[in-house]
């Protein structure tokens, strides 16, 4: 029988074999931004690679995502590779889109580029008879928190469960079957981060325009949302339970003229917070801080309520069987490190239902989210992350699945998706 050390030579040499296709593939997606729910290039591409490599593929899931499956013909878990699609909206960035201001601030060409380098490695020849079980290669769309207007379209007319990529999937049926779940996001060291969950909050006062000399026959709107905003900097010490919690919008609209008193003035913000709990609290405050401050000044307040992505929890053992690969791989030091953090990201959602992490790996300069990211060795960085992925499916399903079964036992220790559902309801 052919053992896992042979079964690990023969991927990464499939994979090495094939880096001037991962590199053109992550120069094809970097070029081509698409934010969330419109990475229909993205997607296209992926689907294409996917299907050269004898994968069936199933698209349109979630609008533009998509999976495809390895199966090895006998019993064992389904492990999921995850690759996000989508790109921020950052116009001031040099390599953005000139259209729509596209860029991918946050090095998302790479994870797409990570899932594909991982399934080509995985499908070469030998490798499929060497495990047990599956493998499911997701794209997912919409990670970032952009274009709600679009999204909210999507959600009222039925074609998103969620307003966020991986919910969305989860929402469609596409994780139904999956027992650990991993993807690596691209950044500046091999920690891990337990992150926030996040409500969104869309918030109308309604006042009465007038003439901007004769204010007294009007009701200020923005003088509305000046006092909410002032409200929530105030409550902000009540807000010390949870020393990871965020709260931070913007004023959406203002006004339509500088000599009308504004009678309709828009704003949007996220409360993020470490429990579902926490959330729920501070949420309850806001609404009243936005109620009570319109009704101080003779306004009404409109505060819609969205909800994003659930807390994450990178399983530990599964993170610690990640570092041991990626310092093989990557010939760095990989110190075990996971630190509760006040960002948020949807793989919160995958970890809430199954055992999953979520680990950044060295190989991004610059500012995370900022115009001037990027990745200054493309190849080397996607030909590692797609490598230290595969790898991980062979440690997880090589024989008989011995270290995926157990981690797959540990399901029962999380959320059903009905129990799921119900609690991001």
């Amino acid at each position: 029988m052919t053992t896992v050390q042979e079964i690990k030579n023969i991927v990464s040499n499939a994979i090495d074999a094939n880096a001037d296709r991962i590199e053109a593939i992550a120069h094809t997606v970097w070029r081509n931004p698409e934010p969330g729910f419109r990475e229909v290039k993205t997607a296209k591409l992926a689907a294409e690679t996917l299907r050269s490599l004898g994968l069936p593929v199933k698209e349109g899931l979630a609008v533009t995502g998509l999976r495809a499956d390895l199966d090895s013909g006998r019993e064992g878990p389904r492990f999921a590779i995850l690759g996000e699609m989508d790109s921020l909206i950052i116009p001031e960035a040099a390599e953005a889109d000139p259209e729509s201001g596209a860029f991918h601030g946050c090095g998302h060409h790479t994870h797409i580029t990570a899932m594909l380098g991982a399934a080509i490695g995985l499908t070469a020849p030998g490798v499929r008879e060497a495990l047990s079980g599956s493998v499911a290669f997701i794209g997912c769309p919409a990670e970032e928190c952009v274009e709600m207007d679009y999204r909210l379209e999507l959600l009222k007319s039925g074609k998103i469960g969620s307003v966020s990529g991986k919910p969305a999937l989860i929402r469609a049926g596409v994780f139904d079957d999956v027992d650990v779940a991993a993807m690596i996001h691209n950044g500046y060291d091999f920690g891990a981060m337990d992150s926030n969950a996040f409500v969104l909050k869309r918030v109308r006062f309604i006042g009465k325009s007038s003439h901007a000399a004769i204010p007294h026959g009007g009701i200020n709107a923005l003088s509305a949302a000046n006092l909410a905003l002032h409200a929530i900097a105030l409550l902000r010490e009540t807000f010390s339970h949870d020393p990871r919690c965020r709260v931070h919008g913007m004023i959406t609209k203002g006004g339509d003229a500088v000599n009308v008193i504004p009678g309709d003035v828009r704003m949007e913000y996220q409360i993020r917070a470490s429990s579902a709990k926490s959330l729920q609290k501070i949420s309850a405050q806001f609404d009243q801080a936005m109620e009570g401050c319109a009704m101080a000044m003779g306004a009404q307040a409109e505060v819609e309520t969205i909800i994003g992505d659930h807390a994450m929890t990178n399983d530990r053992d599964l993170y610690r069987l990640y570092l041991d690969i990626a310092q093989d791989v990557f010939g760095e030091d990989c110190e075990y490190r996971i630190s509760p953090e006040p960002g948020s990201t949807d793989m919160g959602d995958i970890s809430a239902i199954m055992p999953a992490i979520h680990p950044f790996c060295t190989g991004a300069a610059g500012h995370c989210h900022g115009a001037d990211f990027h990745i200054p060795d493309t190849r080397a960085t996607c030909v590692k992350m797609a490598k230290t992925l595969a790898l991980l499916a062979v440690e997880l399903l090589y024989g008989n699945a011995d270290k995926g079964k157990i981690f797959a036992q540990r399901k029962k220790e999380h959320l059903t998706i009905e129990e799921y559902l119900k609690v991001q309801s």
